[in-house]
Parts: structure tokens; C-alpha cells; sequence
């Protein structure tokens, strides 16, 4: 049988939801068909989504590959960020680092840079509940991709606040869990972020006491954990 060979498409809107649906419009595939990757969600501070939709069985990404990103693709992302906190009046260092995260890439994922910023007041950029650091993060996608002839996902922290952020949530999940197996009653947590929504996903895919699943529109999102069914 040949394989489907038509490749990902990144589409830009003014929800995830709708992005999605005009990449399977122009992929013309079902919604089973695909992988979807939510590259960007600024639409809770007022921005777009950005996602890369790709057909399942389409070559790209080939399992057990994880694309990187080269050295002069890091160094063009550093000097991106470089000049617009310089723009902005910070003087910062800007260091490419590996992920910190727990969740980690795959081959279906884009190359991407891992950037933290360390400062003079570098913790302005974070903003509450990292409002300010969504839309730098966006700004600076935005700037990167247009120096570059292929996507490239870049992640911006700020003195290993994603980090930290990641512990809490890991931690939140794991007390959730706990109370859900306990009670046998689902909990719904309070309105996260696609990727704080996605720590929580993976920190507790394996409990073989719950499960997870998102539910709601835009910045009203949220995961809900409930008693895995026997």
C-alpha cells in the first residue's frame, strides 16, 4: 500500500481549534488522520494559535528520528532574541539549552531551540502567570521563522521559571490523582495554557488509577482528571 505522502502544514488563526480545521481543509483528511502539534497558543493573551497538522503515515519525522536543530540555526535564534531584548532595553544572557521539560521530543515534533534568558530584571519578561513570556515567545517565533527556510519551534524561559512552573504542576497532578483515586470523584483544575495543559497529560498518563482529558474553548481550557474506568 503507498503511503500517504503529503506533508505538514502549519497554519496561523485565531484559535487552535479553528487552525486545525482549516489544515485538515487544506490536507483534506479527517481529523483521526493527523497528528496535531500546537507550536503556539497566544490566544489567551490576546494573540493566535499556531499548529502543525501532519497525515499520519506521511514519511515525515520517520519514527525513532528526532530532527535537531543545527549550530547556525541556534545561533540565528540567539541573535534573534539577543536583538529584541536588546530593543526592549534588557541586557541579558541568552544560552541554548537542552529540554528541560519532562515531556520529551519526538519524531513527529519540529527541530526545536530551547532558549533561557538570565538578567539584570530578566524576571519582567515572565509577567503574571507568564502572560509576558507567552508573548515574547511568540514574538520571537514569529521573527526566527521568517530568517529561516523551514519551521523552527523555539521555547523561551526566563532563569528556569518553565521549569519550576513544570515541578508545580507535576506536583499538583500528582495530588489530584491521589484525591481522585481515593474519592473515585473527578477534579477539574483551573484554566491552563495548551502547554501547562500538556504537563499535566503526561505527568499522569501512566497512573493506572486515572485519567485525563481537556474540555472547554480558548483561555476557558482545562483538564479534568477522573477514576480510570477498570
Amino acid at each position: 500500500m503507498v503511503q500517504n505522502q503529503r506533508k505538514a502544514v502549519e497554519i496561523q488563526a485565531r484559535s487552535v481549534d479553528e487552525a486545525i480545521r482549516l489544515a485538515l481543509e487544506q490536507l483534506g483528511l479527517p481529523r483521526e488522520r493527523v497528528h496535531v502539534e500546537v507550536l503556539v497558543d497566544n490566544v489567551p493573551y490576546g494573540g493566535e494559535a499556531l499548529v502543525r497538522v501532519t497525515p499520519i503515515g506521511s514519511g515525515e519525522g520517520a519514527r525513532g528520528t528526532v530532527r535537531r536543530p543545527d549550530t547556525q540555526t541556534e545561533a540565528i535564534v540567539k541573535q534573534v532574541v539577543r536583538d529584541l531584548l536588546h530593543a526592549m532595553g534588557f541586557s541579558c544572557t541568552v544560552l541554548a539549552v537542552d529540554n528541560p521539560s519532562i515531556i520529551e521530543l519526538g519524531p513527529e515534533d519540529p527541530p526545536t531551540v530551547f532558549i533561557d534568558i538570565h538578567g539584570p530584571h530578566a524576571g519582567m519578561l515572565i509577567g503574571r502567570r507568564g502572560e509576558h513570556l507567552a508573548q515574547l515567545q511568540y514574538l520571537i517565533n514569529v521573527l526566527v521563522n521568517r530568517r529561516l527556510p523551514s519551521w523552527t519551534r523555539v521555547i523561551i524561559d526566563v532563569e528556569g521559571y518553565r521549569s519550576r512552573r513544570e515541578e508545580a504542576l507535576i506536583a499538583l497532578a500528582q495530588r489530584v490523582a491521589r484525591q481522585v483515586a481515593r474519592t473515585k470523584q473527578p477534579v477539574t483544575l483551573e484554566p491552563m495554557p495548551a502547554n501547562e495543559r500538556r504537563v499535566i497529560h503526561v505527568a499522569l498518563r501512566d497512573n493506572p488509577d486515572v485519567e485525563t482529558r481537556s474540555s472547554g474553548e480558548g483561555e476557558q481550557r482545562r483538564v479534568t482528571v477522573y477514576p480510570r474506568q477498570a
